[in-house]
């Protein structure tokens, strides 16, 4: 038998409702510089319906559904400046431009065609001039 270890939580994904999977996996992959990882369709020739884009260390998944309550999700970022400015660059739909806030973090958001928010951060202490 097993020895059972002790439970240590690894890693969230959050799972955004979108009314286009693919457009939206679009958005991710050519405005905020996501790899797409999965896609899931039902069948071979059905709309993906499920899919999971990542970037470095972090996933978010994308799921089909009309849902008029959009989800948030706060990505911390080391390097956020060169990040926001490679996201710009790309044409990503910035909704709050990269500020100091004064809950020490320097951060941005942005919107995707569905209105779920992304917010990109780093703590201020770990920014060096």
């Amino acid at each position: 038998m097993h020895e059972a270890k002790p439970p240590e939580l690894a890693h969230i994904a959050p799972v955004f409702p979108v009314s286009n999977v693919a457009g939206a996996v679009a958005y991710y992959r050519d405005k905020l510089l996501f790899d797409v990882r999965f896609e899931w369709a039902d069948k071979d020739g059905d709309p993906v319906r499920y899919a999971i884009l990542g970037r470095d260390k972090i996933e978010l998944h994308l799921t089909a559904g009309d849902n008029p309550h959009a989800r948030t999700a706060y990505c911390f970022v080391d390097g956020v400046d060169g990040y926001y400015a490679l996201a710009s660059n790309a044409g990503a739909n910035i909704t709050e431009d990269i500020v100091d806030q004064p809950w020490e973090m320097r951060e941005f958001e942005t919107r995707d065609p569905d209105g779920n928010v992304l917010l990109f951060g780093e703590h201020l202490s770990r920014i060096t001039d």
